[in-house]
């Protein structure tokens, strides 16, 4: 069994300091941890950064991973806890997607900066999450987490069915260059026409159009993916 500890150490991690792992995932409707990171890693960095409480205390490093299916997490990064201080509430200078709806209590605010050396296991390496309850952080020496996948470079995520599909538009460019690592994608996304939405993250403006065409949905993405407009002259 090969564990995310033994994987980092290979990395370089010197595991001489004090480090905790932890497992971000928010459990309101509204609010997806992965989310943030596939669209935003700065923005996801602000929420890991805020806490209500002292989840970071007598820690000098945290390996970072965000919660998904099966109780699994997924890698994300490992930082180093710079410093701490006392706060009151999210900061209103701050403009990010989750608030008011997270971290509007927060107490905390933990200087973290990003190691670098790990880079290649970021976003592709998924451990078994096997802690009970609300044990979402975690000291790393006394808690083994099993390495039970490493997800092709460019792999996006599973295909969630058709109902729930979405994607960012790092995404999409990322799944229509490398049909191999995303195979199941190419393979359904070509087999249907469907009627999509696009919206835009900055404003929320919406456009809806409709895909035809002997690659069906995947073909008309793919013209998106290239260019981000589709050659549509309105968007």
């Amino acid at each position: 069994m090969l564990t995310l500890k033994e994987l980092l150490v290979l990395r370089g991690l010197d595991i001489n300091h004090k480090i905790k792992i932890v497992r971000h995932k928010d459990t309101r409707e509204d609010v997806n941890v992965y989310d943030l990171f596939l669209k935003d890693i700065k923005e996801f960095e602000l929420y890991q950064s805020h806490q209500e409480r002292n989840q970071f205390a007598n820690c000098e490093y945290i390996v970072s991973c965000i919660g998904i299916s099966n109780k699994q997490a997924l890698f994300i990064g490992v930082y180093e806890v710079k410093s701490m201080q006392i706060i009151n509430g999210f900061p209103k200078d701050k403009s990010v997607s989750f608030r008011g709806k997270a971290k509007t209590n927060s107490k905390y605010y933990y200087d973290l900066e990003k190691k670098t050396g790990f880079e290649d296991f970021e976003g592709k390496v998924v451990i078994n999450w096997n802690e009970v309850g609300q044990a979402w952080c975690v000291g790393l020496d006394t808690s083994i987490k099993e390495v039970v996948q490493i997800l092709p470079k460019a792999f996006v995520r599973e295909f969630p069915g058709y109902n729930e599909v979405k994607l960012f538009h790092n995404e999409l460019k990322r799944m229509t260059e490398d049909p191999i690592s995303n195979m199941i994608w190419h393979k359904l996304l070509s087999s249907v026409n469907a009627i999509y939405l696009i919206v835009d993250t900055t404003d929320g403006k919406q456009y809806v159009g409709s895909s035809y065409g002997k690659e069906g949905l995947l073909g008309r993405w793919k013209t998106y993916a290239q260019n981000g407009h589709g050659n549509n002259i309105e968007l």
